[in-house]
């Protein structure tokens, strides 16, 4: 990924050249309604520096993919646009990215992660900080609900240290309960570098309170969102972030879920390569274990089964 400049002499700073294509991308994801779906169809339609100018014209916002992203509001939201942009400089916004240690890259880019690349939704700008070249190797997700059982959570930490000792990389959202526990139990293994992905803006922590977590997994490894910095933890951010988690996963583990949770999504998303991959623990008669396991007969392997052979699963697809 392309890492914003830390200083004026950097070739990318403004005084210096060009911007970099991720600069422009970086102020397209902070106007108003610029969800990931509009984003990348805008993006399919014009190069980043192009895409802006557009933006700021008013001008050149009609292709089909665009209007169809935009829906009925089209018209609204084009103006809109073009009102923010004239108060937006692409050139801060990358200053802004370097004073908080943030990264950048648009898809299609040589600085983007072959991990998304290759995926039916990648997305279109992606923000890091930590090293985003620890996204290769095996990679597992661990999910599930954040009202956990003390079961669940020590299931999560032991399946998060047990695959980062074998040099399996975690990833997860760095939710409360589950997600934090297999991101704890990774970082205690000290091996495999941990992989984040969340859903506000890399310097806006949510939920309150995992500051250290969100911290040492971006020192050990890598933080991803696709949100700009000030990025609210708006609810239909999660949706979009389950969906990255599900596609940097050749595996996802649902170790604990209610009915009504927000890991059946991540599970249901995965297209891991092989076209298979998920593992259910078994959570006895706990509530939160009523979501992950679905009907017999939907390739699913038995509850029973993974929770036995947590920690010794050899990752990989699962049938």
């Amino acid at each position: 990924m392309t890492a914003a400049p830390a200083s004026p002499v950097a070739t990318s700073s403004p005084g210096a050249g060009a911007l970099p294509p991720a600069a422009f991308g970086a102020a397209l994801a902070r106007l108003p309604g610029m969800g990931p779906r509009r984003l990348a169809a805008l993006l399919a339609e014009a190069a980043p520096d192009e895409a802006w100018r557009r933006v700021r014209a008013g001008r050149g916002l009609d292709g089909p993919g665009l209007r169809r992203a935009l829906g009925t509001r089209a018209g609204e939201l084009v103006a809109r646009w073009r009102a923010a942009a004239a108060g937006l400089d692409p050139a801060a916004e990358w200053r802004r990215l370097a004073g908080a240690g943030v990264g950048a890259a648009v898809h299609g880019g040589p600085d983007y992660p072959p991990a998304l690349a290759g995926d039916v939704e990648p997305p279109a700008v992606l923000f890091h900080r930590g090293d985003p070249a620890v996204l290769t190797g095996l990679r597992v997700a661990i999910v599930g609900t954040r009202r956990c059982s003390s079961t669940g959570a020590a299931v999560a930490t032991e399946l998060g240290r047990d695959l980062a000792a074998a040099g399996v990389a975690v990833v997860s959202g760095l939710a409360s309960g589950i997600d934090a526990a297999a991101h704890r139990g990774a970082l205690a293994a000290g091996g495999a570098p941990p992989i984040g992905v969340v859903g506000s803006g890399l310097d806006t922590v949510y939920p309150r309170g995992q500051e250290r977590l969100w911290r040492d997994v971006a020192a050990a490894g890598v933080l991803l969102s696709e949100a700009p910095l000030g990025g609210a933890p708006e609810r239909w951010r999660f949706p979009a972030r389950n969906r990255v988690i599900a596609a940097l996963a050749d595996v996802v583990v649902v170790v604990e879920s209610h009915r009504r949770g927000g890991a059946p999504p991540p599970v249901a998303a995965a297209r891991p390569p092989g076209g298979g991959g998920r593992v259910w623990p078994r959570g006895g008669r706990q509530p939160a274990a009523a979501g992950p396991h679905p009907p017999p007969g939907r390739g699913a392997p038995p509850p029973g089964r993974a929770h036995r052979r947590r920690g010794r699963r050899r990752p990989g697809p699962a049938g």
